[in-house]
């Protein structure tokens, strides 16, 4: 088997000038032979702290025939796929990486490519999966589609799609939504990755996004929001003037450098991954500094706010939320207690964007009602499945 082109697949720049251990988003680049422990992802972290196994995830690996820098693998599962009798491919693409599974009657079949080190092309994913539908097309296939790839053109999805095959191209965070709740059904969740989007629908209705505007123009309680105000915060320091921070200078002195280069930094290298990698040490500071623990708070009040403005939309459906800054005590704390003031209570995520990319195909599998709504949910033809 010929190992496809990956152009912008490959793991990131290791040049990157910040510290790799800070990072929110990098998952596990390696998979090993044999049995292996249960994966644990912080994007389904709930506001308890817990961080639970992946929904669906399978044990037993071995390579792709092809270089093996790429870190292209296929795992072959124990026993066949969970779900209606019908094969299925499910794609989802995010902050992990590309993360691809086939299952149905014969044993399950699982591509990951952990990083991006840039937007891949259409025909390059295409490429990617192509090893997992060359022996016959599946019944249904599900994209779900967040992070560098949010923009990618759904339309070129479907199209290369066998004409038996019902596809459907999702927005990540409807993916998100569904693999938190479990199940193809009206709530809110709050999707933290380097930014932040709340998104509230009810499949019908309702389609509702706040926030996600980026971290010049918004992200608010986002990793790239706090990584940016505490490096604001140690150069308020520098400069003397109230609201300063030595701590977060000094940090971010260890972490990139002089801070007369960091304007130059956050130019040239891609800001909100940069500014998101400081988040970390701002939540570890945060127990000892007042500035940071400040920080904290405010991003907790500012997620709280956008579940609660979106919970008006849907009143009594489940709030969720998944994301990394759940695992530090100070946001967690602030955003339970914000949300508890209001008589809003968050529920645990019982999945991640993979598990509900899953979910979405075998609901479309047993004749479920899906619309057809750009850009959240797109269909073949424009017509809903199962209306």
């Amino acid at each position: 088997m010929t190992a496809p082109d990956l152009d912008g697949l490959t793991p990131k720049d290791a040049s990157m000038p910040h510290d790799p251990r800070t990072s929110l988003d990098d998952a596990p680049d390696e998979i090993v032979d044999g049995p292996a422990e249960p994966e644990t992802d912080p994007a389904t972290a709930d506001a308890a702290g817990a961080v639970g196994p992946i929904p669906g995830e399978r044990e037993g690996s071995a390579p792709v025939t092809g270089d093996e820098d790429e870190r292209v693998w296929i795992v072959g599962a124990e026993g066949p796929g969970d779900g209606p009798v019908g094969e299925v491919l499910v794609v989802d693409i995010g902050t992990r990486g590309l993360r691809a599974r086939r299952t149905g009657e014969e044993p399950e079949s699982r591509l990951d490519i952990p990083h991006f080190t840039s937007a891949p092309r259409v025909e390059n994913l295409l490429g990617a999966v192509a090893m997992l539908t060359e022996d016959r097309p599946p019944a249904v296939t599900v994209w779900s589609l967040g992070g560098a790839v949010a923009d990618l053109d759904a339309a070129a999805l479907i199209s290369a799609a066998a004409p038996s095959t019902r596809t459907v191209v999702v927005d990540g965070a409807i993916a998100t939504l569904v693999g938190a709740l479990g199940a193809v059904e009206a709530g809110v969740v709050l999707e933290m990755t380097t930014g932040v989007r709340t998104i509230a629908t009810d499949f019908a209705d309702v389609w509702h996004t706040i926030d996600g505007w980026g971290p010049i123009l918004g992200d608010r309680g986002s990793a790239s929001w706090l990584g940016g105000q505490g490096l604001a915060a140690g150069l308020r320091f520098r400069d003397g003037v109230p609201g300063g921070s030595e701590a977060l200078l000094a940090a971010g002195r260890h972490a990139f450098g002089d801070e007369r280069t960091w304007p130059e930094m956050l130019r040239v290298h891609p800001q909100a991954e940069l500014l998101a990698d400081f988040a970390p040490v701002v939540g570890d500071l945060s127990r000892t500094d007042p500035v940071a623990e400040g920080l904290c708070r405010l991003a907790g009040e500012h997620l709280a706010d956008a579940l609660c403005t979106a919970s008006m939309l849907l009143p009594g459906r489940p709030l969720t939320a998944t994301g990394a800054l759940l695992l530090v005590d100070a946001i967690k704390i602030s955003l339970a207690g914000t949300l508890g003031k209001r008589y809003k209570v968050l529920e645990p995520a019982l999945g991640d964007s993979l598990a509900g990319t899953r979910t979405i195909a075998e609901h479309v599998l047993r004749a479920g009602v899906l619309p057809h709504h750009p850009p959240h949910v797109h269909l073949r033809g424009a017509e809903a499945i199962g209306a």
